[in-house]
């Protein structure tokens, strides 16, 4: 696959997912849910005018530069969503996140993709699952901050004390944590938190809060 850095809406490749062949458990992924398929998404095309440039990025951060990353847009509302290229319940929802982004398209609002993909291998450091993630992130238009885990996976979930992804840190204008959506105790998938239902009233709310 070819490195994508900016690329012209236009030029996207028109794919469409392939639907997974092995049911995974709605409430998360890794540990309890077996052997996970892997899961490389395909880019979809973006419409666009003829003027209109699509540019995504992402940047490599340990956990620590992350929690600087999100201080540093104290002032504004900040939606840190932790997922993984082969977690469906992540991919089913993350888009909710771009929702976000284009509903409150002003200042107030900074969002935040963290990819836990980087499973700790010596020879292949979290800058190489650069290629993994950055389909996904074009085919949902992420056009905002895209933050590869510098820490492997395992060590991500201790410091987030997360079993798996998906999770979703909302902070508020003071920069504490206003609220953390998971799926641990979800027993069924309508209970699964979801961007529609549960994390955009929060961002109004905290939004309209000045």
């Amino acid at each position: 696959m070819r490195k994508l850095h900016k690329v012209e809406a236009g030029q996207m490749m028109n794919t469409r997912w392939i639907m997974l062949g092995v049911l995974v458990a709605f409430c998360g992924c890794g540990k309890g849910s077996g052997p996970q398929p892997a899961m490389t998404p395909p880019v979809e095309t973006v419409e666009a005018t003829p003027e209109r440039t699509i540019e995504i990025t992402t940047k490599v951060m340990d956990y620590q530069g992350i929690q600087m990353l999100v201080d540093s847009y104290r002032g504004k509302v900040v939606v840190v969503d932790y997922w993984s290229t082969d977690c469906p319940p992540c991919i089913k929802e993350l888009p909710g996140l771009v929702e976000v982004h284009n509903e409150f398209s002003g200042n107030d609002v900074k969002c935040i993709t963290v990819s836990l993909d980087y499973i700790g291998l010596a020879d292949e450091g979290p800058e190489t699952y650069k290629d993994k993630v950055m389909p996904f992130l074009l085919h949902v238009g992420a056009t905002f901050d895209n933050i590869i885990a510098a820490d492997d996976s395992e060590t991500m979930l201790k410091k987030l004390e997360l079993a798996a992804p998906p999770a979703v840190m909302v902070y508020g204008r003071d920069g504490k944590l206003a609220k953390r959506f998971d799926n641990e105790e979800a027993a069924s998938e309508e209970e699964g938190f979801t961007y529609a239902k549960d994390i955009k009233p929060l961002v109004k709310q905290l939004v309209e809060a000045k």
